[in-house]
């Protein structure tokens, strides 16, 4: 490696050097800094830049943990990458910086690289750094410092150093967005409800989706169908996060909705209560459900399972960036959302604007479910608000799509009808309905009340219209 010094030169090798060392000493540090570095700009040392280049594709594509044995597989599935691995020393180096690297003080690192990566970009761009450096306090200077003190010429550099943004041109390029979206229209990947998605656009990526519910009325389950056609059937990487119910009772729902959704191919019918307790018609159910259903699952799946302890918000977006830069996880669902800690609304809005932050800025779709007030039992169904929700009334703000959603009591069946492709028909006081109200929409319209028809017990969830109010009958004259 380069002699390790920064007398007068435009860089910290010792920093770059205790840095990577960091990272390879706690991998899981990579999510804090993954979108700050940029390995082009900020490593002046080519052996640097290499170590780091490869860790990040080593925790991308192979592995989440460090060890020699697996370093070395690694660096040898590559002729190049091997080569330059055994030229700069192989593991011996990377454990000497590990030695040297203290991780709790990778932001001094992280913030003399920037500083140093800023200088030289400003001296690229024939700015006189010089004076700058033989400041006094040149050496308790960070970044952003660097910026203040040439403020008035910094609106001329075009580069990606400083990590802001400049306005755009609106309207110069609307003839490409016109022929892009004609070839590619913008929608998302679809849900299992055709109208959600029609609505909606699809589960498109850097949206946030709410579904809210009473306590105990399925909110888990309906995510469950979701996630599964997702992630086994479509085979997108979903990651799915839970804070209530363990990976037990996420099992159950996942086998009792492929068994009996027709989306999945199966069509079966079994009671989930049935699955736990094991109880079969005969053997050769249980074959069926377990051989032919189960195999079909562990061949496809793609869902990532986490119980969260701890699910501060620094705690979600770790997971999440964990699972989005190392496994390639394009959708995340929460369940449920609630303050960390406390019921103060503030606290809840605050992770919903997280989990919408996070998805804008790894191109992810995000959905979670959230609690309605016990109150609610109260109100008519095409009434639901965001009042609705249970301590967090001001989230509908930051979300992309809210849909409320509750039971429909079967004394007020008479009230109203299905309406879709068919026509009108009243409901079947022999089946359970939800009706569900979308309170906002950035895809398209809102304010109308869907209704999906709902076996609990067997995880069923099926889609089949809007509900509307059964017209008054005229009174006769007499």
């Amino acid at each position: 490696m380069r002699s390790i010094s920064n007398a007068v030169e435009m860089y910290d090798l010792t920093s770059e050097a205790l840095f990577v060392g960091s990272m390879y000493s706690k991998p899981i540090m990579f999510v804090d800094y993954a979108e700050l570095i940029k390995s082009k700009y900020d490593f002046e040392d080519t052996d640097t830049k290499f170590l780091y280049d490869s860790f990040e594709l080593y925790y991308k594509t192979f592995s989440q943990e460090i060890s020699e044995t697996k370093l070395n597989i690694f660096m040898n599935q590559d002729p190049d990458r091997s080569k330059q691995y055994r030229k700069i020393g192989g593991w011996k180096t990377i454990e000497k910086q590990i030695e040297l690297a203290d991780p709790d003080d990778i932001k001094n690192y992280f913030d003399i690289i920037k500083k140093y990566s800023l200088i030289r970009e400003f001296s690229r761009k024939g700015f006189p750094v010089e004076k700058l450096m033989q400041h006094k306090a040149f050496t308790k200077m960070k970044a952003e410092d660097i910026v203040r003190f040439m403020r008035f010429n910094v609106d001329n550099i075009n580069t990606v150093i400083g990590g802001g943004k400049s306005a755009s041109s609106l309207g110069k390029d609307i003839k490409k967005k016109l022929a892009k979206w004609r070839e590619a229209p913008d929608m998302g990947v679809e849900f299992p409800f055709p109208i959600w998605t029609e609505l909606f656009r699809g589960f498109r990526k850097k949206k946030l989706v709410i579904d809210g519910m009473l306590s105990n009325e399925g909110k888990s389950r309906r995510m469950a169908k979701i996630v599964n056609f997702l992630g086994v059937l479509k085979k997108v990487p979903v990651l799915v996060l839970v804070n209530e119910q363990d990976e037990d009772e996420w099992y159950a729902m996942q086998a009792s909705t492929i068994s009996n959704n027709p989306e999945f191919g199966f069509s079966y019918d079994i009671r989930e209560y049935d699955i736990v307790l094991g109880n079969y018609k005969n053997e050769e159910e249980f074959e069926y459900i377990s051989e032919t259903i189960g195999s079909w699952i562990e061949e496809n799946h793609k869902i990532y399972f986490l119980e969260l302890n701890q699910y501060s918000d620094d705690d979600l977006e770790r997971e999440i960036k964990k699972h989005v830069l190392g496994l390639g996880v394009q959708y995340i669902f929460y369940d449920t959302l609630k303050g960390y800690k406390t019921d103060n609304w503030e606290s809840i809005k605050q992770t919903t604007t997280k989990l919408k932050d996070l998805a804008s800025e790894l191109n992810i779709g995000a959905y979670a479910t959230i609690q309605l007030t016990d109150e609610t039992v109260l109100t008519d169904v095409e009434d639901l608000s965001s009042m609705n929700i249970a301590n967090a009334k001001q989230l509908k703000h930051v979300v992309d799509h809210l849909i409320l959603e509750k039971r429909i009591d079967k004394s007020k069946y008479d009230n109203y009808l299905i309406k879709n492709q068919w026509g009108e028909t009243p409901l079947d006081v022999n089946k359970t309905y939800y009706g569900q109200k979308v309170d906002k929409n950035r895809g398209g319209g809102k304010g109308m009340t869907l209704v999906t028809e709902v076996d609990l017990d067997r995880n069923i969830w099926k889609e089949v219209g809007y509900l509307i109010r059964k017209p008054r009958e005229k009174k006769r004259k007499s």
